[in-house]
């Protein structure tokens, strides 16, 4: 029974107990707000700086193309003036590189929109993990805060009936 009086003189108040749980939960849900935000944040300017690069990288095959292009036609206007079996040969030559070009066209289409999904995928999975650190983290300090309050206020209850 001394020992009882001893325990219960030196422990904290229920309602004290519970506000500093509450500000300590508060504060665990503050610094996931502010992971959280910062890990957005910092999955926004990854994604920005591969979308720079990736046009970068697009605009210097684009410059490339045209530059091998215009090459190109410069070469048949030199050949332009000659026969008509010529002119044929030509037409069928233009016809062959504009479909080659668009071919080209439709690849790096499609590379881009699979460079764009990779990033896409790469930011949710990454966005998904910071939120689930996150969240395991807000759920143990929760638990470090709650076992505190129960404890607060399984000794405000009498334990000895007897008595």
């Amino acid at each position: 029974m001394a020992t009882t009086n001893k325990t219960t003189a030196s422990k904290k108040p229920l309602n004290v107990v519970v506000n500093e749980s509450a500000e300590q939960l508060e504060k665990a849900v503050l610094e996931a707000k502010e992971q959280a935000v910062d890990t957005l944040e910092e999955s926004k300017e990854n994604i920005e700086a591969e979308v720079k690069k990736l046009s970068n990288t697009m605009t210097g095959q684009l410059t490339q193309f045209k530059q091998d292009l215009l090459q190109r036609i410069d070469g048949l206007k030199e050949q332009l003036f000659g026969s008509q079996k010529e002119l044929n040969e030509l037409t069928s030559f233009i016809k062959t590189e504009f479909s080659a070009v668009i071919d080209d066209l439709s690849k790096m289409g499609k590379e881009l929109k699979e460079d764009v999904s990779q990033i896409s995928t790469k930011h949710k999975e990454h966005l998904a993990d910071t939120l689930k650190r996150s969240k395991d983290s807000t759920i143990e300090v929760f638990k470090k805060v709650k076992p505190v309050a129960v404890k607060g206020e399984a000794e405000d209850k009498p334990t000895d009936l007897k008595s």
